[in-house]
């Protein structure tokens, strides 16, 4: 993927453009959980239960794609963190 010269947030902000007003109600309730990547410029995209195939698959079709990636139906596509389970005592 080739540099971008989006201002910080245009990208993200594109990208959630698309997927909102575009893709969501045709896309969320079947592929809820899989990755979706689109390419802010043509609007095109590739969904996958794999972060990186979404991606390739995308670069492969449009080489100097600038990319978007989020996890369809979840406010975030990764979790980070950790939980701490109580104890019997």
């Amino acid at each position: 993927m080739p540099y971008s010269d989006y201002p910080h947030g245009t990208i993200a902000a594109r990208g959630e453009e698309i997927y909102h007003h575009q893709l969501r109600e045709k896309i969320e309730s079947i592929h809820k959980g899989k990755f979706l990547t689109i390419d802010i410029e043509t609007g095109d995209y590739e969904i996958d239960a794999d972060e990186v195939a979404s991606s390739m698959r995308l670069l492969e079709k449009h080489p100097e794609a600038v990319i978007y990636c989020l996890r369809i139906g979840f406010p975030a596509a990764h979790r980070i963190g950790f939980k701490i389970s109580g104890s019997t005592q």
